[in-house]
């Protein structure tokens, strides 16, 4: 029994020494990319199954002559928009009136603008978009920058613990950096943003 005694006494300062050297520090770091010529996608719905009491009553044809005239308005053709552009359309949206979905591509903010300010009953925004590209040299600006916000976020993490910041044991990118991404038009984000994050894994000394 004292045998046993003195063994694991003497592992203890080797237990020590390994559980110092597995410390580590995992940060989440970021990196933003601005694309300069993003092209832009709209879509929307139009339905009865929308409309306000002042359109009760009123049938697809009705609503879509509605729409016309406000695109209209808005300098933009009839025939610039696509209806149902994949396979599926309204159908998908469980709705038990009839509908259809539309689609609006531009490079042009000020005709994204203006499509986003029509005013027609019946519709609903489904979703508004930025679409570009990144390319190699852009994609590998974008890992350095986000590793140097990781190198200094975990730098400042061992100072704090009066430890040395050792190498990096993992990296995990979930993300895909590529061609066609979609970045969502918001009113307080600049267009055409990417923001790229990763997570980041260092040892300590």
């Amino acid at each position: 029994m004292k045998n046993i005694l003195y063994l694991l006494l003497a592992l203890l300062p080797i237990v020590a020494i390994s559980q110092e050297k597995t410390t580590t520090i995992k940060v989440s770091a970021r990196a933003v990319h601005v694309d300069r010529t993003p092209a832009f996608k709209a879509t929307l719905s139009l339905s009865p199954a929308f409309s306000s009491y002042v359109a009760d009553g009123m049938d697809l044809e009705q609503l879509k002559s509605h729409f016309k005239k406000a695109l209209e308005t808005k300098g933009i053709a009839w025939g610039e928009l696509k209806e149902t552009p994949y396979e599926f359309g309204f159908e998908t949206m469980g709705y038990d009136k009839d509908g259809a979905v539309y689609e609006f591509t531009t490079t042009s903010v000020e005709k994204m603008r203006a499509f986003l300010g029509v005013k027609s009953l019946g519709l609903q925004r489904l979703n508004a978009i930025a679409l570009f590209e990144i390319d190699e040299a852009e994609a590998k600006t974008l890992y350095q920058s986000a590793m140097q916000d990781a190198l200094t976020k975990a730098t400042a993490i061992a100072k704090t613990l009066d430890k040395e910041l050792g190498e990096v044991l993992i990296v995990e990118d979930t993300q895909f950096v590529g061609k066609q991404v979609e970045a969502a038009i918001y009113y307080d984000r600049p267009v055409g943003e990417y923001i790229y994050t990763l997570q980041v894994v260092f040892g300590t000394r």
